[in-house]
């Protein structure tokens, strides 16, 4: 897998961000419309009939530490319409809010009601299949969408037959072998720190202001160690409970250590996940989504 091969421990970020520019520059969408609200109605049709497939991307409007812009939702957009470029599939437009109630008590933080963002995302498949679309794949930037959409994927395989992939690429670029190359080995990573703060120099440039940047960490419940925002730890075996931000972290609502940040990071991180996308939604096209028996 060439997205992976640029990753090999021991050559250093220099040389995986060359190798990131240089596949892009070798293989990009030479500036294709692919986006769904640049394009005409027709534009649309022809690419359905010429196969492409269609990308749904979902995003969210939460903290990232006193110093990282709220929209992360830039990055799963940004994700979304350089991977569609590429392959040459339909993108449609950013869905910037996600369920993210946990993080409810910050100011600025949207989030919806699981149902809401489920119809949202239901009514949006139901008219590309209208369209034509015989292929869709969810790009989800943000893991509180994930039962959400487990649950709606479940259901629109029952009801409607078909098969929707739900890719997470901000999970792609925490793969241990990235982290280790960008960062060395033992780092951790955590909201309000890595990758997020890198991803908005490049996404957001100005908008990351480390100045801001305060205390990190992860704290206890009931003299329990926490585990993310859904459980805590009783002699090493996980018990779900419904935690909200500010019950595992300090004020500043950072996990992770925010000063590694920097552009370079952010680049190879970025084109990382989207070679990623790129291979998958090329080995989606060889497969049937609507193959298997209900």
């Amino acid at each position: 897998m060439a997205w992976l091969a640029a990753a090999i421990p021991g050559e250093g970020l220099a040389s995986l961000a060359t190798a990131r520019e240089q596949a892009h520059s070798t293989d990009s969408g030479g500036g294709v419309w692919m986006r769904i609200g640049e394009m005409t109605w027709t534009m649309v049709q022809e690419a359905i009939a010429e196969g492409a497939s269609a990308i749904i991307p979902l995003g969210s409007i939460e903290e990232h530490g006193p110093h990282s812009p709220m929209g992360d939702y830039v990055a799963i957009d940004a994700i979304a319409g350089q991977t569609g470029e590429r392959t040459r599939d339909l993108v449609a437009p950013t869905m910037p809010f996600g369920f993210s109630e946990y993080f409810r008590h910050y100011p600025g933080t949207i989030t919806l009601r699981p149902e809401t963002l489920s119809g949202v995302v239901e009514d949006t498949v139901d008219c590309l299949l209208r369209h034509g679309v015989r292929r869709i794949v969810i790009f989800n930037g943000h893991a509180g969408n994930a039962p959400i959409l487990e649950l709606l994927t479940r259901k629109l395989r029952r009801e409607r037959g078909i098969l929707i992939p739900s890719v997470s690429p901000l999970q792609v670029i925490q793969a241990p072998e990235l982290i280790k190359e960008l960062y060395g080995a033992g780092f951790k990573l955590g909201h309000g720190g890595e990758p997020m703060g890198s991803l908005m120099m490049v996404l957001q440039p100005g908008k990351v202001q480390m100045e801001r940047a305060g205390s990190y960490g992860r704290k206890d419940l009931w003299g329990m160690p926490t585990d993310g925002l859904g459980a805590f730890l009783f002699h090493g075996v996980r018990v779900a409970v419904p935690l909200d931000m500010r019950d595992v972290t300090p004020e500043t609502g950072s996990l992770g250590d925010p000063s590694s940040a920097t552009v370079a990071r952010g680049q190879a991180m970025l084109n990382y996940a989207v070679d990623f996308c790129v291979e998958f939604m090329r080995w989606f096209r060889t497969v049937d989504p609507w193959g298997l028996a209900e």
